[in-house]
Order: C-alpha cells, then sequence, then structure tokens
C-alpha cells in the first residue's frame, strides 16, 4: 500500500497541505536549473505522498543566516515564479529579517500586499523576542497574513539569533491579534508545547524530525487538534515520512484531517 492510498483509506476523499515547505535550490544537491523545473519535482514528489497543496519559502543557499534586504528580495522573487509555475499547488510565504525592519516591511507589502503571497516566514536573523520583529508583525496582522515563525531547544545550545519556544510565546503575547505558526514540533518538543500552551494565537507545525512515539497526541491533548498543523520542512525531510507522524498518531480521524487539511485552510483563509 503506498502512502497515498494509507492517506486515502484513513482519511476518504481528503487531501493535505503541507505549511512547511522549501525549494529544492535550497540544497545543491538536487541540481535544479529553474525555479520551474523546482516548482514541477517539489509538486511531482509531494503528491506521491498525498500532499496536494504546500506553503513554500526559501533558505540557506538563497538566505543565509543573516540575509541582506537583497538576499531576501531574491529569495521571495524565486518562490513567486515558482508561485507562477504551479499555482494549483504552491503557496509562497515572504522572507523578512527583523535585522532591517523598514526593508522587511516593505518587502511585506510587495509580497503579501501586490504579490498575494500566503503568508510571512522568519528563520534565525533575530531572536522572536526582539524588538525588530515588532514593525513585522504589525505589517502582517495589517495585511492579514499568518507569520511562521522558525524555533527549536537544541541541547547543544541555539544559534545565537534562534528563538526558542518561549521567546515565540513572548512574541505571541506583544501581538495577540497575530496569527502565528511555530515550527517544528519535534525540535521544540514537550517543553515547547508547554510554552505556548496558554497563547491561543499560536499554532504548531508538525515539522522538526522523523516521528517520535506520542508526541503529536501530546501536542493534540494539550493545545487542542485545530492548533496542530502538518508541516514536513522538505526536502529537509521527505513529506511521506514527516506525514506518518499524523497518520500513525493514536488520534480521531477527525483529528487527522484537521492537522493534514482544515487548520491550514482555516489559518491561511482559504476556501478549499
Amino acid at each position: 500500500m503506498t502512502l497515498a492510498s494509507l492517506r486515502q483509506k484513513l482519511l476518504p476523499g481528503g487531501p493535505a497541505l503541507d505549511i512547511h515547505v522549501h525549494p529544492l535550490n535550497c540544497f545543491g544537491s538536487y541540481g535544479v536549473s529553474s525555479p520551474v523545473e523546482d516548482a514541477e519535482r517539489l509538486v511531482a514528489t509531494a503528491r506521491r505522498s498525498g500532499v496536494t497543496r504546500m506553503c513554500v519559502f526559501s533558505l540557506y543557499e538563497t538566505t543565509p543566516y543573516e540575509p541582506t534586504p537583497d538576499q531576501c528580495r531574491q529569495a521571495n522573487d524565486y518562490v513567486l515564479r515558482m508561485r507562477d509555475a504551479r499555482p494549483d499547488a504552491i503557496l509562497p510565504f515572504c522572507y523578512v529579517t527583523p535585522a532591517f525592519p523598514d526593508e522587511a516591511v516593505a518587502e511585506i507589502e510587495r509580497c503579501v500586499g501586490k504579490h498575494a503571497m500566503a503568508g510571512v516566514k522568519l528563520w534565525v536573523a533575530r531572536k522572536a523576542t526582539d524588538p525588530g520583529l515588532d514593525p513585522i508583525m504589525e505589517a502582517a496582522v495589517s495585511k492579514d497574513a499568518p507569520v511562521l515563525q522558525h524555533a527549536w531547544l537544541k541541547t547543544t545550545g541555539n544559534l545565537p539569533g534562534e528563538s526558542t519556544p518561549f521567546d515565540v510565546a513572548d512574541l505571541a503575547r506583544r501581538h495577540p491579534r497575530a496569527r502565528i505558526i511555530m515550527a517544528h514540533l519535534n525540535g521544540v518538543g514537550y517543553r515547547g508545547i508547554e510554552a505556548v500552551a496558554d497563547v491561543p494565537n499560536v499554532v504548531v507545525d508538525t515539522s522538526g524530525g522523523d516521528p517520535e512515539s506520542g508526541l503529536v497526541e501530546a501536542a493534540v491533548r494539550r493545545l487542542g487538534p485545530h492548533r496542530v498543523v502538518y508541516g514536513s520542512d522538505a526536502p529537509i525531510r521527505h513529506f511521506g515520512v514527516t506525514m506518518n507522524k499524523v497518520l500513525g498518531a493514536d488520534i480521531p480521524d477527525a483529528d487527522r484531517r484537521a492537522i493534514l487539511w482544515d487548520n491550514a485552510l482555516r489559518i491561511l483563509k482559504l476556501n478549499d
């Protein structure tokens, strides 16, 4: 039985929307020649696992730890071209850096306001407690766009600008009208779930590692199924492997459907 057929068995008639995907060009080993090829190969791989739509944002080669505004613009233009190639499947997010708040706000205006990108992505240039995020969050709220914030708790210590889930909770309290997606359930673990439990404007995506027994169940139990959303972090992780975190979880089918599809539609304010 293929993963797509397993998903169909567990969720009859239900597709999957992946809220956390990167272009193949971020990883030189894939050797893509253009945004069009990138989009086609990424979508084909996703659909073999039952993922029909995905939120895509750039990093690594096109966006280093401390990107300049020009590098952010280059990364965003790349994913816009990917969307142009596959508008049926790709929902681009606008990558910005809090190190340049004014330029970040202008880029959100360009990408979300002018080009209808689906959301805003923040990585590790500054922690979520940094005041440079405040104008970015205000701009996202004004555009009614969700913000996906990278988070992790590393035993070896986080990067200098890398947010913990406690930083994300602080951001959510400062901006209660913002819709925040905290990345990497596997990266933040049980402590991360607890850190955001009392901030209802935060949902957590399921990315950040291979399946771990009981973790999705713990997130659903503590946060509620409406605050957990499927994310793969592809191509760092495989669509199919990460989807099995949800398909294999001991949760009701209705909760699986919510995590794999319904919650993302609500967060992104899509009709279908």
